[in-house]
């Protein structure tokens, strides 16, 4: 096939379906892929919840509705996200079996041409159409390594998830194993390569084309009141029914000359925090990437999408871990110098002006920020997945 014919193939009009777990977290880093193969001619068919129905829709995906029993679904069987790895994966393996006879049924008669997914459960579809799969990872991938950073010491109870999922397989009629969960055949990973953990040792089936951001208007619009400079403060969307820590950072900064964005979730009422300072503006949602496009610092609980939007406009991070691989990022943020890490729960108000005085004044800090915000410009970004991904059409 000549070099023309390949490009002419790569870019014929194609059905490619996005899965994902309904979660920000999840949702938000494949938006602008989307937004760039439908300009392209493609058909994008995205499986989400109705709580997302209208941000896939924006996006320029088609949404193929099904029902969840994650948190935060109004069909949840559990309202708390867990903490420990081997319920989480239990919860998922639920959720699997719950989610995948409802997508079965949906795609029925209109199977996609490419599967692009990016928890490893619904690897189960593309095999059972047996279509293309590509990993779209919004964190850190497995690199050789990586043991001495996260606890992967076999556990019974480890043992009896893996079990548990390849029965499930086998009962499908499926090849598939939990062990093949770890090594993709290929894989677009949504962070620079060097926030990775060992991110020159990992596969060449991974490529780090670092975050893939859009404006998201529906989110709506946000502007700064004046000149003073701006700190964003939030613990992103699941583990946030912290309303200590939001009043310990109501006393940290009511007497600086900032004017400070705090974002306390759902869980909160803004309203039980007592006074707020003149100088803060308190919401239980705010139009994240709007307010740190104009800010000068981000205490953030070290989710991945939040730390990658910061780094993104540039913003030095002051890390408040909650849960899970969050804590995982935090010491990565402090290890390679983009800012510090503090404990949520013991955190006074002069820990927290002391960390704001560091992270904006610290040269080496700044540099840091500075060098990592141009390495996710030259990552590649949208043109370089968008290349991965019609490749495999």
């Amino acid at each position: 096939m000549t070099k023309a014919a390949q490009n002419a193939h790569r870019t014929r009009p194609a059905h490619i379906a996005f899965l994902t777990i309904p979660a920000h977290g999840h949702v938000n880093p494949g938006l602008g892929l989307i937004t760039e193969l439908v300009s392209r001619g493609h058909r994008v068919s995205y499986a989400v919840t109705d709580a997302f129905a209208d941000q896939v829709a924006e996006a320029g995906a088609v949404p193929v509705r099904y029902t969840s029993l994650l948190p935060g679904s109004p069909t949840a069987t559990r309202q708390e996200w867990p903490d420990e790895e081997v319920e989480a994966r239990l919860m998922f393996l639920e959720e699997t079996k719950h989610v995948v006879p409802q997508l079965e049924a949906a795609y029925a008669g209109d199977r996609p041409d490419l599967v692009v997914y990016d928890l490893p459960d619904f690897l189960v579809l593309a095999e059972k159409w047996g279509v293309s799969a590509l990993q779209l990872c919004p964190t850190h991938v497995y690199s050789e390594g990586l043991e001495s950073v996260l606890d992967m010491t076999p556990t019974p109870e480890k043992l009896a998830v893996q079990e548990a999922y390849d029965e499930y397989f086998a009962a499908q009629g499926l090849t598939l194993r939990e062990k093949d969960f770890m090594h993709p055949s290929r894989c677009i990973v949504t962070i620079p390569r060097s926030f990775q953990y060992f991110g020159d040792k990992a596969a060449d089936v991974y490529t780090f084309v670092g975050p893939m951001l859009t404006e998201r208007a529906s989110q709506g619009d946000w502007q700064a009141p004046d000149d003073r400079p701006v700190l964003v403060i939030s613990l992103g969307s699941a583990y946030n029914d912290r309303p200590d820590f939001y009043q310990t950072c109501l006393q940290a900064f009511a007497d600086l000359d900032w004017h400070v964005v705090m974002s306390v979730g759902k869980a909160v009422d803004p309203a039980e925090l007592g006074e707020v300072p003149a100088n803060f503006e308190v919401h239980r949602w705010i139009p994240q990437l709007r307010v740190l496009s104009r800010a000068s610092a981000f205490i953030t609980h070290a989710g991945m999408g939040g730390t990658m939007e910061g780094l993104h406009h540039g913003v030095p991070l002051i890390a408040v871990p909650q849960a899970v691989d969050q804590f995982m990022n935090a010491a990565r943020i402090e290890e390679l110098g983009l800012g510090v890490q503090l404990d949520a729960a013991t955190a006074t108000p002069e820990q927290l002006r002391a960390a704001l005085e560091k992270v904006t004044s610290d040269e080496g800090i700044l540099s840091r920020v500075a060098d990592m915000q141009r390495e996710i410009e030259e990552a590649g970004g949208l043109a370089r997945a968008v290349e991965i991904v019609e490749a495999m059409l």
